[in-house]
């Protein structure tokens, strides 16, 4: 009994010398949580070389730190969207005097750089919306718009809002095919950045080009064509006009990407070089000859080119089957033979 006693004599000093321990601990930490919170509270406003505001209101907590509750209090206005103001060190002073701050300019060359930030609207997108409102004023559905005055197309609007394009009060001269309109961003909203544009209408028909450049041994595929509209009166005859003219040809020469393409500029791939070695044949029911030549002149697939047979030193007409492989027409079949 007496042991029993003196074991939960000894486990109760233990529990209060824990208590008493984190008691203190707990006392310790409120104390410096209290004295980093006053050491912050005593350091003087600092101003802020930079900053970049979503808002329209440039405040005083976006020039100074270290300024409690007057951080909130409005100053003037922000800059447009995309753009930045310099404020210079007397203007500073002023307002950190008005305002109760302890702050003293170190240098005469003291200033704060204020930057609005932005984004610009897709000038694409301001085309698609003026079509259609074009179409609307009676403009053919295949057109194409262009923007006479397009510096004025580089909108910038606030980075926080949605950059929905409207077009308004819509004037279409058909008979001169010119057109005037208003384009604002956010559309409907009443603080829109308005823009008034103007042009010309152009019929235009949609024709394939290449996606990216390409060169000369590079076989165009289905996804390296891409769709383009262009106004109606450059397509000459030369022009490709369908996939189908694209889609496995080559091009001779580099070609750059998103311009039209002409006939003459792609070709379909070669399967024989100029100067390569080739290897003749001639087919009939019984037998197949096969001789040496070199190719005079590049062939693809299915083209008659020269081919000279390197024993004979004959030249004869012969038809390209593949890479490296040709066929003898009828009329060199006694050069080959010789």
């Amino acid at each position: 009994m007496t042991r029993r006693l003196a074991a939960s004599v000894r486990i109760a000093g233990i529990a209060l010398a824990a208590a008493l321990s984190l008691g203190a601990a707990a006392a310790a930490a409120a104390l410096s949580l209290g004295a980093a919170a006053a050491a912050a509270a005593e350091l003087p406003p600092q101003l802020k070389a930079s900053v970049v505001i979503d808002a329209d209101i440039i405040r005083l907590g976006d020039l100074w730190e270290n300024i409690g509750d007057k951080a909130e209090v409005p100053l003037a206005n922000a800059p447009q969207p995309g753009k930045r103001v310099t404020l210079e060190t007397r203007w500073l002073a002023v307002v950190a005097q008005s305002h109760g701050l302890d702050w003293r300019p170190a240098t005469p060359f003291e200033r704060s750089v204020v930057e609005r930030s932005g984004q610009t609207v897709d000038f694409r997108s301001v085309e698609t919306e003026l079509r259609e409102a074009l179409r609307l004023e009676g403009a053919p559905n295949n057109s194409t718009v262009e923007i006479t005055n397009r510096a004025a197309m580089h909108i910038v609007i606030p980075s926080n809002v949605t950059p929905t394009v409207g077009i308004r009060d819509v004037f279409y001269d058909r008979r001169m095919n010119r057109f005037s309109a208003m384009v604002e961003v956010p559309a409907g909203a009443p603080n829109a950045t308005r823009v008034k544009v103007a042009g010309n209408v152009f019929a235009s028909v949609s024709i394939p080009v290449l996606a990216r450049p390409m060169g000369r041994g590079d076989t165009i595929t289905e996804a390296d064509i891409q769709w383009v509209d262009v106004r109606d009166e450059v397509i000459r005859r030369d022009i490709i006009t369908t996939a189908r003219q694209l889609i496995g040809q080559e091009p001779r020469y580099q070609l750059r990407s998103g311009a039209p393409v002409r006939t003459v500029e792609v070709q379909k791939p070669v399967a024989v070089a100029k100067n390569s070695s080739v290897t003749m044949m001639v087919r009939s029911k019984f037998m197949t000859l096969t001789a040496q030549g070199r190719a005079i002149e590049d062939g693809s697939i299915g083209d008659v080119i020269r081919v000279t047979n390197v024993q004979s030193k004959q030249t004869v007409d012969a038809k390209v089957e593949g890479p490296g492989q040709v066929s003898v027409l009828p009329g060199g079949m006694r050069a080959l033979a010789n």
